[in-house]
């Protein structure tokens, strides 16, 4: 009979003993911002995503391909998560087709608020965590993860932050100072035109793309940008066959890239024009 020896045995022993295979494409992992729970105290957990080499996931709005990353908690009573907390967005690439995702590493972070009286000494969190990671070829994964936090009166020796979270909100989308806008649906209800005004010294505008985050605007659509006569631009595109129908917002982010290369991102609050814009002929 052929015998192992004990390094042949070690990987055996790993899968017999219930380890979990190594994700493909990302490495991900649940952080705490806090060290310690206080009662009524709102503290964030964060879902860290570590990207390879080539591989992406996706944001909120994915675009014409890809499934957002998505998190189900499984909290100890009285406890409540809010929404996950979405990075801005770059553009990504699946065997040619244009999407929103994310090619660097990222945190997502949601705020979780305790109830007003803790009767335990810690607390387990745990989160059922799906994605898809892509790269020449799509790969869809889940894992549950957990960290366990002690409950404090207060938070005194909690020490200092992870830094990964005043990083992460460094990349929450901001309003874009100064910007207004307001946005149109044409007569036959299948094109949008954005108009935008920059802020006064503003420097040249060389593109300016609009992550759609709700999918009334989809990755595969083509945005044409023109400048109009009071100084001002004009954003035109179609919108999706399978948008949400009766939208009165149009919410998203806008990436700004002016003529020196520099890159700005962040939302403006956009103004619904009820009256349609003519479609072009």
């Amino acid at each position: 009979m052929t015998r192992c020896a004990p390094s042949c045995l070690a990987p055996l022993l790993l899968l017999t003993a219930g380890a979990e295979p190594p994700t493909r494409g990302i490495d991900i992992e649940l952080i705490a911002e806090s060290r310690s729970i206080q009662p009524g105290k709102p503290f964030t957990l964060g879902l860290a995503i570590h990207h390879h080499e080539g591989f992406h996931t996706y944001w909120q709005n994915p675009g014409i391909v890809g499934v957002p990353t998505s998190i189900e908690w499984d909290m100890p009573e009285g406890f409540q998560a809010g929404p996950i907390q979405w990075p801005t967005p770059e553009k990504v690439d699946m065997a040619g087709h244009p999407a929103h995702g994310y090619e660097r590493d990222v945190l997502l972070m949601v705020e979780v608020t305790p109830p007003e009286s803790l009767d335990m000494a810690s607390c387990t969190f745990r989160a059922s965590a799906s994605w898809m990671a892509c790269a020449a070829s799509c790969h869809p994964g889940s894992r549950t993860l957990s960290t366990t936090l002690p409950v404090e009166s207060d938070a005194s020796g909690d020490g200092p932050d992870d830094p990964r979270f005043e990083a992460a909100r460094s990349e929450l989308p901001r309003p874009l100072a100064n910007w207004a806008g307001t946005w149109q649906s044409d007569a036959s209800g299948t094109g949008i035109t954005i108009h935008l005004q920059p802020p006064s010294g503003q420097k040249p505008i060389e593109s300016v793309y609009f992550f759609s985050s709700d999918g009334q605007i989809s990755s595969d659509q083509p945005q044409t940008l023109t400048l109009t006569r009071d100084g001002g631009l004009s954003l035109a595109m179609k919108r999706c066959e399978f948008s949400p129908e009766t939208r009165k917002v149009l919410p998203g982010v806008f990436q700004v890239q002016s003529n020196d290369g520099s890159v700005t991102l962040g939302c403006i609050d956009l103004k619904k024009d009820e009256k349609p814009t003519l479609p072009k002929p």
